[in-house]
């Protein structure tokens, strides 16, 4: 039997019994050799400091979640478990198009401001309106780690706000075994869903040479149906002026199609473990992951609930591919990694630019245009450090290291408009092909002292060079004609140090404080806006022309901590207070009149907020918990050339965040055990656009202003309800997600052309077996 297996079997219920929490159990899913013995009592260990260390013994805010808990909850992807995690939030629903913010550093720009890692491989790519985040589905996952505050010292700078870790499992050297799982599942007002998967881990050298592969597939059911109707226009009024009655007009769809926005979803894992002997580790690896959308989640307002009148199917394919070799040895006191990664990716996309287009030439609302969007990401990266390998006891801890990346990002994108000839003298009414090059240099340390027993001092300090190139060729009547930029560069160095103190009053209570730099380079602004037809939106900004580059932003964050067990661990309470200081601002600048966009700099912010989690083991079987995040994120100075104003709220950042949990587990029998839990959680409102004002066109030509409906997203609730049954290497899992159908309006859109909005997925209610061998 594999030894994963049998410690969950029968380690799991044995703790749960003895009160250790939920959280506490996904350690056991690792390799035996990479957990310290001081951990073998089943308490998480995570490696946000590159290091293996009980959760509760690392100094900064890191929250963990097993796979075991992700699989409990029925999770796809990141975003079905972010809000149970405290200060973290996202704009954008679809995967692959997402903006992530961890503690209210948030902006919508190319450089995101959290990095995403699997194994250690940074998954960053150029941001824009056509490509966001990368998401990799939870698969043979060992846990996901979010660390919290600026990361830059071991990250690097797409890491200013924090970091999101993907660990996967790893191959076991000693013990054969075979999981297999399939699940089924209902979505309200929508399609089924159902999935499969299998994970092989097999030794071929016993104690030398072993191979893990896996296979997954999902199908995600669609809940938005498609099909003839009207759609409504904000940005026109159908009374004269000054009433305000946002238009309708016929979509002049003949589509129909039910529940489209379904998905499909394959991946495949391939990594193999080979020590010649116990002072090497060198593990190839492969991770694959097709993702098809059918169609965006995208309805109407103003119309029938989750219903939309799009012209054309709206496909999207975001394809990656993760090659890595990692390789450890210890060298005696000293353990040496070298982590080289070559991550490809392509997304292609297919939009309906019916709408979009007819609201800037009102002659070709009639015809239907479509955008074909092409972003391909190429980078390699290799990675060199030395740590020190005394253990947590040692006096002196220390890691030292070099990195160096090479991306190439590519975006073309054409709009075209068949018919359009005789109104704008071509079909194809813009054309845009954007290439950028970014290499990074870096190097890294941070030694952790011991002043005292029980008292640490930790500095650390990344220094970096970030050279970029862009070249720029658009064309079209929407582009103002021929642009071509050759060759623009940028090139940024800088310093990002780290400083932290920590105290541990005893084994189980820890404060710590922390002050870390996080830094984002600035670069050539990627699309060529047309003065003319932007020539409203840009005099309102005060301009008139989008600046052609935008500058650096940098900020300092301060934290004091605590981490804390009691009673023989059957409480837990840990909690911060933060403070953040953002100097120019990174901003997606968007111009509604037209659809273009530019990245300036939006002044300055600052950050101000606590987090607290705590559990408490009401008995050996009854559990109950929860999180709660305070964050007020204010513009303090608001830059020209910019809608945003003194005090605004920092975008896509809820002032409140919290989570309650309760949990149960009871003997059923014949050896078989239920456990069950029920969760609660809220959100608050959140500032979605910095502009107040809308333009409105009014039915007796008139033009003027009205509020923005699009300015803040409301607050919303969801409650979820897991089950998990288990006897012995056999799991039968039940989940209730979104358990009162909330239906909040996420990613409302007012531009030219049409109203829509994203919300999560309604009550979904599935199963799934999972069977050890």
């Amino acid at each position: 039997m594999n030894r994963t297996v049998f410690h969950h079997s029968i380690l799991r219920p044995a703790l749960l019994a003895l009160g250790v929490s939920s959280i506490a159990l996904s350690a056991s899913t690792a390799v035996a050799q990479d957990v310290p013995d001081d951990a073998a009592d089943g308490e998480i260990v995570v490696t946000a400091r590159k290091t293996n260390e009980r959760l509760q013994d690392v100094p900064i805010s890191v929250n963990a979640l097993s796979g075991d808990q992700l699989r409990d909850r029925g999770a796809v992807d990141v975003k079905d478990v972010l809000r149970s995690i405290p200060g973290f939030s996202f704009s954008g629903t679809e995967r692959g198009l997402g903006n992530y913010n961890i503690r209210g550093v948030s902006t919508v720009a190319s450089s995101p401001t959290v990095g995403v890692y699997l194994d250690d491989i940074s998954l960053v790519t150029v941001a824009t309106g056509f490509s966001g985040a990368f998401d990799p589905v939870f698969f043979d996952m060992e846990r996901l780690e979010v660390l919290k505050g600026p990361q830059g010292t071991l990250y690097g700078g797409s890491s200013m706000g924090g970091a999101i870790k993907y660990v996967s499992a790893k191959p076991n050297l000693r013990a054969f075994g075979v999981t297999a799982a399939a699940g089924v599942a209902t979505t309200a007002h929508g399609g089924p869903s159902y999935n499969g998967e299998m994970v092989v881990n097999a030794p071929l050298v016993e104690d030398r040479l072993a191979l893990r592969a896996g296979f997954f597939y999902r199908h995600d059911g669609g809940y938005i149906d498609n099909g003839p109707g009207s759609i409504r226009n904000a940005n026109q009024s159908s009374a004269p002026s000054p009433v305000y009655t946002p238009a309708f007009q016929p979509a002049l769809s003949t589509r129909s199609a039910s529940n489209q926005n379904g998905s499909d979803t394959y991946a495949a894992r391939l990594s193999l473990e080979w020590q010649p002997d116990p002072s090497w580790s060198i593990r190839p690896a492969l991770f694959f992951q097709d993702y098809k959308l059918r169609n965006p989640g995208q309805f109407f307002l103003g119309v029938s609930a989750l219903t939309s009148s799009f012209r054309i199917a709206q496909p999207t394919d975001d394809k990656a591919g993760i090659y890595s070799l990692n390789i450890d040895k210890d060298l005696g006191g000293v353990r040496l990694t070298s982590l080289t990664a070559y991550f490809d990716r392509d997304l292609n996309w297919v939009r309906d630019y019916s709408y979009f287009i007819g609201g800037l030439v009102a002659p070709l609302f009639p015809l239907t245009s479509r955008n074909v969007s092409d972003s391909k990401t190429t980078t390699f990266s290799q990675e060199v450090r030395l740590a020190s390998n005394g253990g947590p006891a040692a006096r002196l801890n220390w890691i030292a290291g070099l990195y160096y990346s090479n991306q190439d990002d590519r975006l073309v994108q054409t709009v075209t408009t068949p018919g359009a000839t005789p109104i704008i003298g071509t079909e194809i009414g813009y054309f845009g092909d954007t290439f950028t090059n970014t290499k990074q240099y870096a190097a890294f340390g941070e030694v952790t002292y011991a002043i005292i027993d029980r008292l640490d001092i930790t500095a650390g300090v990344r220094l970096f060079k970030i050279e970029q190139v862009v070249d720029i060729l658009g064309d079209g009547p929407f582009n103002g004609g021929l642009t071509q930029v050759d060759g623009r560069r940028s090139t940024e160095k800088g310093v990002n140090p780290k400083f932290g103190l920590s105290y541990k009053l005893t084994a189980d209570n820890l404060l710590y404080a922390s002050a870390a730099k996080g830094f984002r380079p600035g670069g050539p602004n990627r699309f060529q806006v047309n003065p003319v037809l932007c020539a409203a939106d840009l005099t309102r900004l005060g301009l008139t022309a989008a600046p052609d580059s935008f500058s650096s932003d940098n900020l300092w964050s301060y934290e004091i901590g605590t981490k804390n067990m009691f009673g023989g661990n059957r409480v837990m309470f840990n909690g911060s207070l933060f403070y953040t200081s953002w100097k120019k601002i990174q901003q997606q600048i968007d111009l509604s009149s037209c659809g273009f966009a530019f990245t300036g700099n939006a002044g300055s912010a600052e950050i101000k907020g606590l987090e607290a989690e705590g559990r408490i083991n009401v008995t050996s079987a009854f559990q109950i918990g929860g999180t709660g995040t305070y964050t007020d994120a204010k513009i303090t100075t608001a830059a020209l050339g910019t809608p945003a104003r003194d005090g605004d709220e920092v975008q896509a950042v809820p002032k409140w965040m919290a989570s309650a949990y309760a949990s149960y587990g009871m003997e059923l029998g014949g050896d078989w055990r239920l456990q069950m839990r029920g969760e609660y959680q809220y959100q608050s409102k959140a500032r979605r656009q910095f502009e107040r004002l809308q333009s409105v066109r009014y039915a007796d030509g008139v033009t003027g202003t009205v509020p923005n409906g699009a300015e803040i997203r409301q607050g919303y609730s969801v409650v979820n309800a897991f089950a998990s049954i288990t006897r012995d290497a056999t799991e039968i899992r039940l989940y209730a997600n979104n358990l009162l159908d909330a239906r909040p309006l996420l990613d409302t859109d007012f531009s030219i052309g049409g109203d829509r909005s994203t919300t999560i997925r309604p009550r979904t209610v599935g199963v799934e077996l999972r069977q050890r061998f």
